[in-house]
């Protein structure tokens, strides 16, 4: 079963130490809401859980395995960049990502689930900001990935795209996923087993 294990991570900017030894696990059907101000270290958090920023002491473990031993393929990272190709169309990049990760999915049904039907035959660098994060989101349903980790997935995003992302979140942990998530809106409760932690390690459900 997926379980994230997080223990006495110590991270830090420059001469600045952001997080001091915090420990947490996640589990299949979890959501994590990280909560906390600008520049606190939510951003650099979810980078060393998704294995693109090594912290200071401590480990993050996938399965029991080292994730920076033993990168996990199941897992996905939603940034603040979406990384797309900005000249293949919505359809062109799904279709990329879907022979990268080797997915069974349809890149259709995938825009579809996303909002993006009708966007589909434009360039990604032609979408509006909030169509490119459901375009990101996109990305994460195509790899099939396990563990969602999301760095402020509703930016940009107007009301039906923020309950876009609740049914999908929801979907997702509801079949044996689980997510971590950082955002400025208020924490919602996420299926069965939804918590809140800030960064001077306050947990709470």
């Amino acid at each position: 079963m997926p379980r994230l294990e997080v223990k006495n991570l110590s991270v830090s900017r420059g001469e600045r130490l952001l997080i001091d030894s915090l420990s947490f696990t996640l589990e299949a059907g979890d959501t994590l809401w990280v909560a906390g101000s600008n520049g606190i270290g939510k951003t650099s958090l979810l980078k060393c859980i998704a294995g693109l920023l090594r912290p200071e002491l401590g480990t993050v473990s996938w399965c029991d395995a080292d994730i920076y031993k033993h990168p996990c393929p199941t897992n996905g990272y939603q940034g603040h960049n979406d990384g797309h190709k900005p000249n293949l169309t919505a359809l062109e990049n799904l279709q990329f990502w879907k022979s990268v990760f080797a997915s069974p999915l349809d890149p259709s049904v995938i825009l579809a689930k996303t909002g993006l039907s009708e966007q589909a035959h434009l360039r990604a660098k032609g979408l509006s900001a909030g169509q490119s994060r459901r375009l990101s989101l996109a990305r994460l349903l195509m790899k099939r990935a396990s563990l969602w980790i999301l760095d402020e997935p509703a930016a940009a995003m107007d009301v039906n795209g923020r309950k876009m992302i609740h049914t999908l979140m929801a979907q997702h942990v509801a079949t044996g996923g689980c997510a971590i998530i950082a955002s400025h809106t208020p924490p919602e409760k996420i299926g069965d087993n939804t918590r809140v932690l800030t960064l001077n390690g306050q947990e709470h459900a």
